[in-house]
């Protein structure tokens, strides 16, 4: 005889078939979606392996969807050279105000280069960071770091804070220590984690970088008329951000960060080309870099 228990049973078998379906459906529409992510991921790989660049290494970092999309010789640690300033930045951004005033000490004119600053220049902390930045300016990082015995210190807690598994520092400027040591070491995936985070903390100082020249007058009436050391600024569509670098030992880097043609925001470091082959590898890289399609990203 049917009775109720029979219906209730027929009942629970019937939901348990249902969410049987919906589930293998839904697995399936995952799977497919999935697929079709690996796809393009394989796509974008195949496009960024076939590029020639002189560039030992480079990585490409959508920061939209905080996910790397490239890497070339994985996470291989290198020399960083003048890149080194962008930490050296990120810590004195979080020492001074932007209207504190350094003076330039004997002891940060010690370094040979060109737009040297002179003893005992007055600068705004800002202005100084900019200038340190659009030059290069190895003795515009001395004065940052000033006297602060525990500078380095800070430096490299922050790559711990920021995930930099890879990168070290040994001073503030990057500059080769000897024939055998460099002033600091990192992977190209490291350092466009550091300069997203520099841009996106601390837009002010780091977004001056796309400046090609600047003229700075002090309070004392001294002029600095300066060149962007990255000459290629013009070439690269909606840029937001550039810091080359270059010894002996690093050869040439650069990383910049620019906004591709739906809006994503991307990074593109490399390390180990030349000091003129840096440009045409990134010139190459972001002209690929641009048209990608990314996905929807965050």
């Amino acid at each position: 005889m049917w009775n109720k228990s029979n219906n209730l049973l027929i009942f629970i078998v019937f939901l348990i078939a249902l969410e049987a379906i919906l589930f293998l459906n839904g697995n399936s529409k995952l799977e497919k979606k999935q697929n079709i992510e690996n796809e393009r991921l394989a796509q974008i790989q195949k496009v960024f392996d076939a590029v020639p660049v002189t560039a030992k290494i480079f990585s490409v970092y959508d920061g939209t969807s905080d996910n790397e999309v490239y890497n070339k010789n994985g996470n291989k640690i290198l020399p960083l050279a003048s890149l080194s300033k962008i930490m050296t930045l990120i810590v004195a951004s979080e020492k001074y105000k932007l209207n504190d005033l350094i003076t330039i000490s004997k002891k940060s004119t010690e370094e040979s280069e060109n737009n040297a600053l002179s003893l005992g220049e007055q600068w705004k902390f800002d202005n100084l960071a900019k200038f340190t930045l659009i030059t290069s300016s190895n003795s515009g990082a001395l004065a940052l770091a000033g006297n602060d015995k525990d500078f380095l210190e800070k430096m490299n807690r922050k790559t711990a804070d920021l995930g930099m598994k890879n990168t070290i520092f040994y001073n503030f400027t990057g500059l080769d220590i000897d024939k055998e040591r460099a002033g600091s070491y990192g992977t190209a995936e490291d350092v466009n984690i550091m300069a997203l985070y520099a841009l996106g903390k601390h837009p002010e100082i780091f977004g001056a970088t796309i400046m090609p020249e600047i003229t700075f007058k002090l309070k004392s009436g001294i002029t600095h008329d300066v060149k962007n050391t990255d000459t290629i600024i013009p070439k690269i569509p909606n840029l937001l951000f550039s810091k080359t670098g270059f010894t002996t030992l690093a050869g040439g880097n650069l990383t910049v960060i620019f906004k591709e043609k739906t809006g994503h925001i991307i990074a593109i470091t490399l390390l180990g080309s030349t000091f003129d082959e840096r440009f045409y590898d990134m010139e190459k890289l972001v002209q690929i870099a641009y048209n990608l399609d990314y996905g929807n990203g965050k």
